[in-house]
């Protein structure tokens, strides 16, 4: 990958400041508990009582304050939250256009025998919070990982990739920490209940699709990449050619079929539902063969077109919400409802 995260000096600065903001008052809370503990119970109406209410009373409230604590307060969790996205989808197009992954390793033998073809994908699934870094394993094997619910949540959007069958997934959290620029370039595709938890959330993805797209054309040294990063600005969502050339094939009459089709969806109205997105996979359908993205890769190789196959064709969200439909729809009158 050769988009940087952001520049050293500025990463340092920020890190120090959300430490000062966060784990200050985990350091004081902490204290205060301490010592309210090791404290002797005391006496009924003395004065000790007073100062250990006092002392709870504070505890209680910098614990609420670290509860309600929201990543959207920390400074320059915006363009943080930008430039991870943007790290991934650079990922992204980054394999389709390394020339080892793309020939030397589909025509290795040791990799395709008896396989067939071989290529490389990566699927993405992202989220936003809290999480405990530590050293996990045994005398044997050690390794250093990071545990939380939102760690979980993370490893659940990469999972779901392939029942929707995009390439990344991002949670609510992190939709909400976007800049307004990024969140216009996603696609709300469903709203969910996830395993483990009761809270309903949207979940997006940025449509991304190396099928007719020449990403060879849009190599840059690491140099340049550097300096477009230090004069990073959120206008980069609607000027770099990989982010734009990914989604080329997404049409306004496409993500406007989608929108009906997935608000009827979740509004219960499955019949409705099911026209708008049949139409929507169809519109991604003759959109991808009209303006000639089907099976290649483009990148000046023609032996890159693959089986029909392997590269299926449509829009993933709209195949799996209709797949559902149609699994779990009930027929009233004729008319698909969903299930009370």
């Amino acid at each position: 990958m050769v988009f940087k995260m952001e520049d050293a000096k500025d990463v340092w600065d920020k890190r120090d400041r959300a430490t000062e903001v966060i784990f200050t008052s985990v350091e004081k809370f902490q204290r205060s508990k301490s010592n309210g503990l090791s404290k002797r119970r005391p006496k009924q109406g003395s004065a000790n009582m007073i100062d250990s209410d006092k002392t709870r009373s504070r505890m209680a409230k910098r614990e609420r304050i670290l509860t309600n604590l929201q990543l959207s307060s920390l400074p320059g969790i915006a363009t943080f939250t930008d430039r991870a996205v943007i790290g991934m989808l650079k990922t992204f197009a980054g394999i389709h256009r390394d020339e080892t992954l793309r020939k030397r390793w589909r025509d290795d033998i040791r990799l395709t025998y008896g396989v067939g073809s071989f290529h490389v994908e990566m699927i993405f699934g992202m989220n936003a919070g809290w999480a405990v870094e530590g050293a996990v394993g045994s005398d044997y094997k050690i390794d250093a990982t990071y545990l939380s619910p939102h760690v979980n949540m993370a490893s659940r959007m990469m999972s779901a990739t392939r029942q929707y069958k995009v390439t990344i997934l991002f949670s609510q959290a992190i939709e909400e920490l976007m800049s307004d620029q990024a969140r216009a370039k996603l696609r709300h595709i469903d709203t969910v209940t996830v395993k483990g938890s009761s809270v309903q959330q949207r979940i997006f993805t940025y449509d991304a699709r190396h099928e007719g797209v020449d990403f060879f054309l849009f190599n840059r040294p690491d140099e340049q990449a550097d300096m477009d990063s230090e004069m990073y600005s959120a206008n980069i969502w609607n000027t770099d050619q990989d982010l734009r050339q990914m989604r080329q094939h997404i049409s306004a009459e496409f993500e406007d079929e989608f929108i009906l089709g997935r608000n009827a969806y979740l509004a219960g109205n499955w019949d409705a539902a099911f026209r708008h997105l049949e139409k929507a996979d169809e519109i991604m359908v003759e959109t991808i063969i009209e303006s000639g993205y089907l099976g290649s890769s483009g990148n000046g190789d023609e032996s890159d077109v693959e089986d029909d196959s392997q590269s299926e064709l449509g829009d993933g969200p709209s195949k799996a919400l209709m797949a559902y439909i149609k699994r779990e729809g009930l027929r009233d009158r004729g008319r698909l409802v969903a299930p009370k």
